[in-house]
């Protein structure tokens, strides 16, 4: 029997959330959670007994994410640790928010990374990288948390210090980024685990570091070879995820997206939000059914 890890980021939206948990609630699954550090009164407890088979942990540290920030990377590690911690063997770990959702069955999830055991799948937004997109790891960032006119003012003026002084935080080091959500094996997993130090002198203060870092560890490791679309070609399914960058940042599905939804070829699809159109939601979860019902 395969064994899943999946770690979810979430700050909000915990109806949501509670719906994702037990859609994803599965003998074969254990879930992490990390909640933001800025939610107060949250329930752990109840979030806790909220499935019949799948085992529910909350990381140990809880961190306080801006929009950019090299955060998002500790609470992923933090979510690695909780997870390799409780087991060393998993056979896909899933990265995902608290606004996603499967759009397959348990089975049907099972089932296509057995078939495709040992791929990773990761997405790509290209197979090189331009300049404006490498400045954002070869020079020293610092205004994170908002996106607003001048935040992306003192980036930029920070990029063009860098190429002024020559700064190049890059050197001989092939660099790739793409979508933060992943489906990476156990082996992956582990290697990401094992490249902390690495990550976090390399990475932070660099702008959005959790779109590089994973994808950079790989492109310039043995994994390369195993990659799920080596040419994805900015294609999410090479991530087995359904998300619409052409109509939202991103597009946040709504009913009439249903038949798109379920004939899609990916797993998961993302996003989702009670505030847009909670019918969707109730529609997936029936589609789809809850494991444990």
């Amino acid at each position: 029997m395969s064994k899943h890890a999946y770690m979810i980021i979430a700050h909000n939206q915990f109806e949501l959330l509670e719906i994702l948990i037990k859609m994803l609630d599965d003998e074969r699954n254990d879930i992490f959670v990390h909640i933001d550090a800025k939610v107060q009164n949250f329930d752990f407890e109840h979030f806790k007994n909220i499935t019949k088979f799948s085992k529910v942990e909350f990381t140990d540290k809880r961190y306080s994410i801006k929009w950019a920030s090299f955060d998002m990377v500790r609470a992923e590690y933090a979510l690695l640790e909780k997870a390799l911690e409780s087991n060393n063997n998993y056979d896909y770990v899933h990265l995902i928010s608290g606004v996603d959702l499967p759009i397959k069955s348990q089975d049907e999830i099972h089932s296509f990374f057995n078939e495709n055991f040992g791929k990773e799948f990761l997405h790509f937004t290209s197979e090189k990288l331009n300049d404006t997109e490498l400045d954002r790891v070869r020079a020293y960032h610092f205004a994170m948390g908002r996106r607003n006119y001048f935040n992306r003012l003192i980036t930029k003026l920070e990029s063009k210090s860098a190429r002024l002084f020559g700064i190049n935080r890059i050197k001989n080091l092939e660099i790739q980024k793409g979508s933060q959500w992943f489906s990476i094996t156990g082996a992956f997993a582990k290697y990401i685990l094992s490249q902390k130090d690495f990550v976090f002198k390399q990475f932070n203060h660099t702008f959005i570091p959790d779109e590089f870092f994973v994808h950079t560890l790989l492109i310039n490791s043995k994994f390369k070879n195993n990659l799920f679309m080596p040419n994805c070609n900015n294609d999410h399914y090479a991530c087995a995820r359904l998300i619409d960058w052409n109509r939202g940042n991103p597009y946040v599905f709504r009913a009439e997206d249903y038949e798109e939804i379920i004939s899609s070829k990916a797993m998961f699809a993302r996003k989702f939000s009670f505030n847009e159109d909670k019918e969707i939601i109730y529609k997936i979860k029936d589609y789809v059914g809850e494991s444990n019902e």
